[in-house]
């Protein structure tokens, strides 16, 4: 089977996905707060990763969908309607998903 990548040497070519058993992702985190009304593309999710902040969901942004990984950022959200959203999207196979992140009152955040 012929290779669908250009092999250029370098890891980020490989395409290797995150290992699911240690809930990370290898990328600069981003603030929640820095994305609101900002649209973006949500690419995959960990639920209930353990912080010093307690039980958050960890999820994987690109700005572009054609991004390099290297571009890729890591957010940590507590925001109820967010990690319905990204449970049900990673339970029925949905990603990746075009989202803008959006704010109501101090503390509301939500997915549009």
């Amino acid at each position: 089977m012929a290779d669908i990548f250009e092999d250029d040497g370098t890891l980020a070519c490989l395409h290797i996905p995150a290992d699911r058993a240690n809930k990370r992702f290898q990328c600069p985190e981003e603030q929640q707060t820095n994305l609101v009304n900002k649209t973006f593309w949500v690419v995959d999710y960990f639920p209930e990763v353990t912080t010093k902040f307690g039980t958050r969901h960890l999820f994987k942004m690109k700005y572009n969908l054609e991004d390099a990984e290297t571009e890729a950022r890591k957010v940590f959200t507590g925001a109820s309607d967010i990690c319905y959203v990204l449970d049900w999207l990673g339970e029925n196979g949905k990603f990746p998903r075009k989202v803008t992140l959006r704010k109501e009152g101090r503390n509301h955040y939500f997915f549009e």
